[in-house]
């Protein structure tokens, strides 16, 4: 987390003393990758900022230094290597100035490439800010592993406790992490009463089942014990539980402590025996991703209903006008929408009409206003949704925001 700490705090300092800073955010998700199909998205956003920068008063020198941004970001992207661990990526460039800066995101809101004075980094503050770290405990009969997962990275704990192995008649932990409790947490289990060459059936039978079933409870609170006590340390923000799902995994719900239980998102399928960092840290992102598909939804509904009650506007231009007051909660956008408008380079604000409200100050007209609000809606501490349902797209008419105040 520190290197991008590192990244965050240079460029919030960074002048670009005249000259502009290009600022890509691209989405490479699985989908994204497939055949080059980001590097012919940002060819093109390309071309359309190169065509919005011929219509504004700028400098030779300013405009060669952002087509050398342009020509640099290409290249960076052209390499594979650059783009491993990541399913997206903020570039901010200023070649003039000797400014190169890479930050790799679980995710971003949308592809986004904007010619700005400095560099927008309000949508990295606010993913990092919304993914926080993600706890990931992993659980089968015979092991138990836990990672912490950041915004850059996914770290294994390895000394939380070690694996766990159960025998035929009792349990061990041998959890480190249990403030000194080495070897006092155990379960004994009974013990065989006739004789080994004995086929006992019904009771017998029953006696073996529910040792399985109290040998695999006892591992689970083993385990929601020792994730406890790392909680109490460092508090992490969600929990995801992985194992094989279809073998009870989600009978450690009735182990966990109430504060972990509120944290708990969901269960990923996978062997934690054999799971790889990276293997965990992909399962994870693709049930984030299916929880923002949830929400998305949840947003949805809460914008019908607080529609009628003043609370909730749709539609670019009315989403304008409450931008300009700063009374946008929750703003939700189509994935792929996008509108010709113009921006108020002094007050920062969006318009579908070159008219500013400062006197004096003239409008810079804008292949896609949209990324223009968004940015304006990230300053005001705004959360952004991309809608990417379909049916919900076309119900959101291209934009539509939750209001903080009743209009």
């Amino acid at each position: 987390m520190g290197s991008l700490l590192e990244a965050v705090q240079r460029l919030s300092e960074f002048k670009a003393e005249g000259y502009m800073v290009s600022n890509l955010y691209l989405k490479l998700e699985p989908e994204d990758r497939q055949g080059g199909k980001f590097l012919i998205l940002y060819k093109d956003m390309v071309k359309e900022e190169k065509a919005d920068l011929a219509k504004r008063s700028l400098s030779k020198e300013v405009l060669g230094s952002v087509n050398e941004d342009f020509e640099r970001i290409e290249r960076f992207l052209s390499e594979p290597k650059n783009l491993e661990s990541c399913r997206g990526v903020a570039v901010f460039s200023c070649s003039a100035k000797g400014m190169f800066e890479v930050i790799k995101l679980p995710y971003v809101y949308r592809n986004r490439l904007m010619v700005a004075p400095d560099p927008l980094i309000r949508e990295v503050a606010a993913i990092d800010e919304e993914f926080g770290s993600v706890a990931v405990l992993l659980v089968d009969r015979r092991h138990a592993r836990y990672f912490i997962m950041g915004i850059e990275s996914i770290e294994e704990t390895i000394d939380m406790f070690q694996p766990l192995h159960t025998r035929a008649h009792k349990f061990h932990s041998g959890g480190r992490a249990l403030k000194g409790a080495q070897g006092t947490f155990k379960v004994s289990m009974p013990s065989r009463k006739a004789s080994p060459n004995m086929i006992q059936h019904s009771f017998g039978e029953y006696r073996f089942n529910m040792r399985i079933k109290s040998e695999w409870h006892a591992i689970l609170k083993l385990a929601s014990d020792a994730l406890f006590e790392d909680w109490k340390e460092r508090k992490f923000d969600k929990l995801v539980v992985g194992g094989f799902v279809e073998e009870g995994l989600r009978d450690i719900e009735n182990h966990l402590h109430s504060y972990l239980r509120d944290r708990l998102i969901g269960y990923i399928n996978i062997n934690p025996k054999e799971a790889t960092p990276a293997q965990v840290r992909e399962k994870v992102l693709d049930l984030l991703k299916e929880k923002d598909r949830e929400e998305e939804r949840q947003l949805y509904r809460e914008l019908e209903e607080l529609e009628g009650k003043g609370l909730a506007v749709k539609g670019v231009e009315k989403v304008l006008q409450v931008l300009a007051y700063g009374n946008i909660r929750t703003l939700l956008v189509a994935e792929d929408y996008e509108r010709e408008g113009y921006l108020c380079p002094e007050s920062h604000l969006p318009t579908l009409e070159p008219e500013c409200p400062l006197e004096g100050e003239s409008a810079l007209p804008v292949s896609d206003v949209v990324d223009e609000v968004m940015e304006e809606a990230l300053e005001q501490r705004a959360k952004v949704e991309v809608v990417i349902d379909p049916e919900v797209q076309k119900s959101i008419e291209g934009m539509s925001a939750i209001l903080r105040f009743k209009v």
